[in-house]
This record gives structure tokens, sequence and C-alpha cells, in this order.
């Protein structure tokens, strides 16, 4: 290394000393993605050395990976405001930033996106930076199989830290730990590739050469999927020494493609929490430095879901849990712990995980699928073909359904109601407190001829005692008033109770009813009681239109009850990122602006 590499290593040593500080500074203050960013710093910063950006392209699998990216970019003076309303975004997003490439909330879609992104850009290079869990998805495995010739200026780097969100799980990871980066390959290759490449011999033996360590290269690694699909293979990289990365990627930059880097780091380098419990820290709500603590917990309905799930389990030996990389969050740990012959976490794979449900549920096993509701959809085509057409019984609990907050517009659950009321032989559930989430645990969990699907909300929990058992397909009313029926599914039950008091200053006194059975939903109730109330409106935390509101008016109208119908629910798609408390209130499903919608229509009829 000569004098001006030590200089520019020097500086960048000391760039990514200090970018791992504010990454730490802003993210205990905002919550996000923590472990996986300390972990790229390094890798992040010989990418942007090395190539041009905006001019070359690079993509990130997934976004969350991106914080530095955002640093080194046209970002860097608004980074404090990462995650908050107005501010950064959690992802990356090219209506945000030119030097975003392609959106990034979910994982899996990088590769195939780099492979359209490089055909339309001849001229540019596509570095995609892909995770050892993203590249086990499906979608990926889709992409790599068609990087022919069009994907010549595409450069893959696998960024290899060995866990996702949960420790990686499946055969190709396992491969990857311990073929690819073996020493014996490695040293083989090193040594081959010298004589190949330094030795002065004539065209015919560098060809022997060449098929010799090809034919040693496959008997110790047989699935080398990298350059058995035509890429080029660069590895392996330490991810924290710089002078290695830029050394590697400046002579990937002249290669012809596609080109496949292995690169090895740590998640949550640099900060000993992190680095000691990088799944905590992949995601965490702010958090005080010094102890590595949550400042704020709160006992959310996944809690619920932990406890009764183990209990439910205990009694029916059928009962199997499934995640899809994200065991703890969904609240199955637990049942992972002490029931792991009946657990199985299938990594970035939905679409996968719902048809193993599938073949569990027509083997007569009772199985539950945990899933937040933003990642439900990458499994629709599974939900009809596989589960609702042959009539199978599969429980999905969609966790953060509804508004997410911080995590924006990728992550937030408003499909959910609309996507399942499209699959046949389907129950939908939207608990209204906690323990009514414990209820609907119970009462369906002996349920064979339907799937069931309970959606719950990244919400504290909120409990109301009623006076009555919840029964499937029946409502509970909370309340009675008059004049004005409200019914409130999931979360908008809590939301309407929090503002009654202000209605009945406006001289409205509704009868409130929850309504947690969404399909089926009661039928009798609306026979008996819609033809006594001048105004009704129903509330769901979801987008309105082909939602539990259409449901409820479409039958109305095919039942001949004549009554307008007040629909409250989400009516934008591209919701930003920002506090659930800020964006329920600014989408008028919370507080003053949800009171105004209803006095509106009150008013109008007066």
């Amino acid at each position: 290394m000569n004098k001006e590499e030590k200089k520019l290593t020097s500086i960048m040593t000391k760039q990514a000393e200090d970018i791992r500080k504010l990454l730490i500074k802003v993210v205990s203050k905002n919550g996000g993605h923590l472990a996986s960013n300390l972990g790229v710093v390094e890798l992040t910063l010989g990418i942007h050395e090395v190539f041009n950006s905006p001019k070359d392209k690079i993509i990130f699998d997934v976004g969350h990976q991106s914080y530095v990216h955002k640093i080194l970019t046209d970002r860097k003076e608004k980074f404090e405001t990462i995650r908050k309303k107005g501010g950064v975004g959690p992802f990356t997003d090219p209506m945000e930033s030119e030097y975003d490439a392609f959106i990034g909330g979910h994982a899996g879609t990088a590769l195939s996106a780099g492979c359209g992104i490089a055909k339309a850009n001849p001229d540019s290079k596509v570095i995609i930076v892909i995770g050892d869990a993203s590249i086990c998805n499906g979608h990926s495995f889709e992409a790599l199989n068609n990087m022919n010739e069009d994907a010549k200026n595409i450069i893959v780097i696998l960024n290899d830290n060995e866990m996702s969100i949960d420790k990686n799980v499946g055969a190709f990871s396992n491969f990857l730990n311990r073929i690819i980066s073996s020493n014996a390959y490695k040293g083989l290759r090193r040594e081959i590739r010298s004589i190949v490449n330094h030795g002065r011999i004539g065209g015919r033996i560098t060809r022997t050469i060449e098929r010799a360590e090809k034919s040693v290269r496959q008997f110790l690694a047989p699935l080398s999927i990298s350059e058995m699909l035509g890429f080029k293979f660069f590895g392996m990289i330490d991810g924290h020494n710089i002078e290695q990365i830029l050394d590697c990627l400046k002579k990937v930059k002249n290669e012809v493609g596609p080109c496949f880097v292995h690169v090895k780091t740590q998640k949550g380098k640099g900060y000993v929490f992190a680095e000691e419990n990088c799944g905590k820290f992949h995601g965490i709500s702010p958090f005080d430095v010094v102890t590595g603590e949550v400042i704020q917990k709160k006992k959310t309905y996944s809690s619920i879901v932990e406890k009764t799930i183990v209990e439910l389990g205990e009694k029916d030996l059928t009962i199997h849990c499934i995640s899809a990389g994200m065991t703890k969050s969904v609240g199955f740990g637990t049942f992972f712990e002490k029931f792991p012959n009946r657990s199985k976490d299938v990594g970035i794979s939905e679409g996968h995980a719902i048809t193993y449900c599938a073949g569990l549920a027509i083997s007569n096993k009772n199985p539950y699928v945990g899933i937040y509701s933003t990642f439900i959809q990458r499994g629709f085509s599974q939900l009809i073909h596989d589960v609702g057409l042959q009539k199978l019984s599969v429980k999905f609990l969609i966790d953060r359904a509804g508004i997410v907050g911080e995590d924006g517009k990728t992550h937030n659950g408003l499909y959910d109601i609309a996507l399942f009321l499209t699959v046949p032989n389907m129950m939908l559930f939207a608990p209204t407190t906690g323990f009514e989430l414990k209820e609907i645990l119970e009462a369906t969990t002996n349920i064979k001829d339907k799937s069931i699907m309970i959606r719950y909300p990244r919400e504290e929990i909120f409990e109301y005692e009623f006076k009555d058992k919840f029964q499937i397909g029946k409502w509970r009313e909370a309340i009675v008033g008059k004049d004005t029926l409200i019914i409130a599914a999931g979360s908008m039950f809590q939301e309407i109770l929090r503002i009654k008091e202000e209605l009945k200053e406006e001289g409205i006194e509704p009868t409130i009813v929850s309504s947690a059975s969404l399909r089926p939903y009661d039928e009798e109730y609306i026979e008996e009681n819609f033809k006594k109330y001048k105004n009704i409106f129903i509330l769901e935390e979801g987008l309105s239109e082909n939602g539990f509101i259409n449901q409820i008016i479409k039958y109305c109208n095919k039942n001949n009850i004549f009554k307008k119908i007040n629909g409250i629910g989400i009516e934008e798609c591209l919701i930003p990122h920002g506090s659930r408390d800020e964006l329920m209130r600014e989408y008028g499903l919370r507080g003053e602006k949800l009171m105004e919608k209803i006095k509106v229509v009150i008013n109008a009829h007066k």
C-alpha cells in the first residue's frame, strides 16, 4: 500500500468511527435499525469511494441497512430526523433522493429490480448489497437464475453476517457458512488463481489449470451457486477491513460481470450491546446508550399471543407454530423454546410458510403462522390457491395491522382485511381489547373447517370489561345511546371510547358496538338494530375501499336495509412515516379529527 492509499485508509477509518457514533446517537433517540447499519459502515464507505452514485446505481436489500448510505449522500444534515414525521425515511426511496435507486422495504426485491435497472442503464454499474437472509428468499433465487448476458454491469455484494432478525435458517444459509467461506476453498482458489493469472504459460496450460481449478472447486463445493450461475466470484472479504474492501471493489469495478462479492461482517459492530444481542438491536425503540435498555416498555398484543399460544399448545399437541424469520417479534419465542419439534422458522419466505402450513393442515395438524401485516402481502397467491381453495384450517396471526408509525409506507398494514376478504373459506377477526384477543384465540383453536385471520395493531394493549362473553359472529354493545350507532372494528373501538365524553358535550350520545368479528359478522344485529338509528358509522383501521365497511354496505343493499352507512377508515394508501399517534390523528382516526368527521355527518342530518 502506497502513501496515498495509507492516507485514504486512515481518513476512512476515522470516518467509520464518526459514523458509528452518529448512528448510535440518533437511533437511541428515534429508534430504528441499528445493528444492521453498524455492520455495513466500512462496506458502504468503500462502495461510495469506488463507485459514482447516482450514475452508478446502489440498491440495498433490505433498505433498513441504508442509514450509512443516507449519511454519505444528500441527507447527512437531516439524518437526525430519520423516522420522524417529515424527516428522513426509514428505508431507501427514490421519491426521497436520486441516490436511492429503488424502494427497499421488503426483502428479496433488489436482485430482480437490479436486473431491470442494469438492462435499462448499460453504461452504469449496478451494485446490489444483499444480506445472507434476503438472498435465501425465493424471489432472489428467481432473479439469480435470470442474471445472464443482460447483467454484465451487475455487482452483487453478499453481506454475510449470519443473522437476519432471528438467526438465519435453512440449507442455503448453512451452505454459505460451511463451503464458500471454508479455508480449504479460499486457500486453494488463491493458489490456483495466482498460477493462472501471473504465470507465464501458454493458453493450453492455462485452460488446463482452469479446468482443474473448476473440478476441485466443484468437488469441494458442488453447490457453489454463484459460479454455477455464471457469476465471477470474489471473496471472502473482511467487511470491516477498508483496505481489503477498496482493493476488491476496484478490481470488480473493471470486470465484465455479473460479479458476486462475498463480504463477512459483524452485525452490531462497534457497540457492545448490539454485538451481544443483534436481534434486539435489529429494530429497536429509543434506548439508553449507556445501558442498552429500551427506555419505555409497553405491554403489546404480541405478548398476549406469546402466553396464550403456549397454553393452547400444552393442551393441543397438534398445534404447530411457524415463523417467517421473526419468531420473537410475533410472540412465538416461548412456544419455540418449549415445543421445538412443533416449531419452524422458515426464514424470509412468507409464501413458503403459508404453503408449509397448508401441508400441515391437510395432514390433520393445527398450524399457526405469525406474520406482520405488511409481509402477508408476499403470500397472496398461496392464501387463495393453497389454503382457501382446499378449505384448510390455518390460523394467521397478523401483527402490526393498520398504521405502524415510524417504519412508514412500505410497512403499514393497510391491505390485510381487503386481501383476506377475497380468500374463500376464511374467518376474519380484529380484537378490540387485549383480553378479547385471548378470547378469540381460544374460541377459534378447534375450528377445523375454516382458516382464521386475527389482526391486531402495533399498539399498547387496551382493555375494556364487557358484560358478555365473546362469540364468533356476534358483536357486543359497550354503551347504549340514542340516534347514532357507531360500530368499531379492532383498534377503532378504543379510539371512539376515548372521545365519547367530547361527543356528549356536543350533544352526541351514540350506541357504541365492538365488532371484533369481521367475517362472519353479526347479521342478526344488523337486521334488528340498523333501522332504529338516524346515523350509522362503521370504523376500521384499514383501507375503507373493499374493506369491512364496504362488506356491511353490500350486505345492507342486498337485504333491502335502506340506511346510509358512513364509513370512517383509511382513504390514502401512501401514509408516510411518523409516530403512530401523529398519523392516526392526521388521517382522522383519533382525537379531534375523528370527532369532527362524526359531527359533520350528524349536523348535516339535523
